[in-house]
Formats: C-alpha cells, structure tokens, sequence
C-alpha cells in the first residue's frame, strides 16, 4: 500500500515548531465567508490536546499495513487548508475532526450583524462565539489564527500567514466551518431560490450577480457591501414566494 503524501498542514508544519510555553492545548482558528455578498460569517475553532495530536499525526504518517482501521486514519493526512479540497474530501473529514479533536466549536454572525459592526468586529464577535464551547480550558491553550492580524480578545495567540495550509489545528478549523457554512447556505437556498446558493454560498457568481440586478438583495445579503451601490434598485426580498416580490426604483 503507497502511503498518501501528507500536506504541510497534516505534517504539523507550524505545530512541530511551537514553543507552547507550558500550554497544553492548542485552538485553531480560521474563519469563512469573509469575502461573501450574502449570508453568515463563520468562525470556527478546534481544541487539541498538543503532545497527543504530534503522537498521533506521527503514527498516521508512520503506519502503512493496510488494515481498514489503518486507511480510516490515514484520511487525517488529507487535513489541509479547506480550499484546496473538494466538497467531498472536506465532507469527509468533517466527523473524524470533531472526532479528534478535544472541542471544538463554531461561531455565526449573520448579515445583519456584520452591516451593523463591519467586519472587524464581525470577527471579534465569531470568535468569541466559537469559543463558547471550548470556555473552562481556553486558559490551558495557546491560540492558532490564520492570517496576520490578530482578532482574538484573548491575550495566548500568535498568527500564521496561510496557517489554514500549515497547521493541522488551523486547518481543521477551516474545514469545519467550511462545512457547516455550506450547509446553512444549502438550506437558504430553499428560502431565496432566485440566487443558487446551493452553488454559489453568497458569493458573486453570474447568476447570483443577474439575480440581484433583476429582483435585488435578499434579507440574507449583506446591504452595506459596495455591490449594493451597483443595483438598479432595491427592494426588500420576502422569504415567502416569488409572487409576493414589490420592486421600487
């Protein structure tokens, strides 16, 4: 059996060259839907127990003796920045990742929400949320965050450029929340049909762009986003039924 080639992230890449300081744990942070015209902001966060999540990843790249139990663990070599892998692999490695993982937790924060605070406190407030979960041993832990810039009120955090395809904990928070956004925007999909979220997740895609010039912007879109100055009008989106729409111009 050829053994899978790991990704940097599934290497340990950033976490072999930690100084933990005496922290126990690790929480990776990354977040998704930054960059979206509509829907939620989505930050996840995963806890690992630091020395067991090193032992761990070292017999996965070790092992290779081609037991089913084998191969199910080999899929955590996969972990990676959740972009670089296909709905189906991120799918996939979903469950073993909360499997895995000591805590972990995820952080909303809606449209509305981010018109109101922007999206550096959007941020803020994700994180806080996904760290909820994770409350009595966020003290034992050192905090991962992808990118440069640091949005965590706590005060144990360094952040890694690219962290979500370097680090296993980063990279497992991507996915996760990659995962749980895609389904939520599944489900609005069903509410606002007119704008294919089932494929498009709120992000600008040609037929989300028609959609928005033809009927305007949903309860779900982000109305304080520069795209909105580029409508022909706005009007306000029922969740009820395409033959309940008003236009205005």
């Amino acid at each position: 059996m050829s053994l899978l080639r790991p990704s940097l992230a599934a290497q340990l890449h950033v976490e072999r060259k930690l100084d933990l300081g005496g922290f126990r744990y690790l929480i990776g942070v990354d977040e998704v839907g930054r960059g979206s015209w509509a829907g939620p902001l989505c930050v996840g966060a995963v806890l690992y127990d630091a020395r067991f999540l090193v032992e761990f990843m070292s017999d996965q790249v070790a092992s290779s003796n081609g037991s089913p139990e084998s191969k199910k663990r080999m899929d955590y070599l996969e972990v990676n920045d959740s972009k670089l892998l296909s709905p189906r692999q991120r799918g996939a490695l979903d469950k073993p990742i909360k499997d895995l993982a000591t805590g972990y937790g995820l952080g909303f924060v809606d449209a509305c929400e981010i018109d109101e605070i922007g999206m550096s406190g959007g941020l803020v407030l994700g994180l806080d949320r996904a760290l909820v979960p994770l409350g009595g041993l966020i003290d034992s832990s050192l905090i991962l965050l992808d990118g440069t810039v640091n949005f965590s009120r706590h005060l144990n955090v360094k952040t890694f450029a690219k962290g979500d395809s370097k680090s296993f904990a980063i990279a497992s928070a991507s996915i996760i929340a990659k995962v749980a956004r895609d389904e939520l925007m599944k489900q609005e999909s069903e509410n606002y049909p007119w704008y294919a979220f089932e494929s498009n997740k709120g992000y600008p895609s040609p037929v989300h762009v028609s959609a928005l010039h033809a009927i305007g912007p949903s309860q779900i879109h982000r109305k304080s986003w520069s795209y909105m100055a580029n409508l022909p009008w706005l009007v306000r989106v029922p969740a009820t039924g395409p033959e309940r729409l008003t236009f205005g111009i």
